[in-house]
């Protein structure tokens, strides 16, 4: 089983976006163990509705908060977020159609440790900085 290592690299000093960060990575966790565990199908087929569903809300406010504070480096932001979510997109219909497919594992494994924590240290920190400079959205 893959852990999600969870460090500060990963941090943006943004309370917000930082919990949401934590969480997309909980439950990305919490899927791979499912999967891993041969767990019921609706299980696995919820948890990755959850991970998927929650994606789509944090980014949803990330860009909320980009537009409303001005950031510069929004339109690049956001089409990072679009293609991280065009590849979750295509791996949570392969689970759903193959809930205990183990192969699906590594696949979630490079979205998550590549692909989104590259995201979280490459751009949801240059955002968060810009945004709590402007105090918009920070607690």
């Amino acid at each position: 089983m893959h852990i999600y290592k969870w460090d500060d690299s990963l941090r943006t000093q943004h309370v917000n976006v930082d919990q949401d960060n934590h969480e997309i990575v909980r439950k990305a966790q919490l899927l791979s163990n499912l999967i891993t565990q041969q767990a019921e199908d609706k299980k696995i087929k919820e948890a990755a509705k959850s991970l998927e569903n929650f994606v789509y809300d944090h980014f949803e406010k990330e860009e909320m908060m980009q537009m409303y504070s001005h950031f510069g480096n929004y339109d690049n932001h956001k089409r990072s977020h679009a293609r991280f979510l065009k590849g979750l997109n295509r791996l949570i219909h392969e689970i759903l159609s193959s809930p205990h497919d183990i192969e699906l594992i590594p696949k979630l494994d490079r979205l998550i440790t590549e692909t989104y924590f590259n995201h979280i240290k490459e751009f949801d920190t240059e955002a968060a900085r810009f945004i709590m400079q402007r105090d918009y959205y920070h607690n």
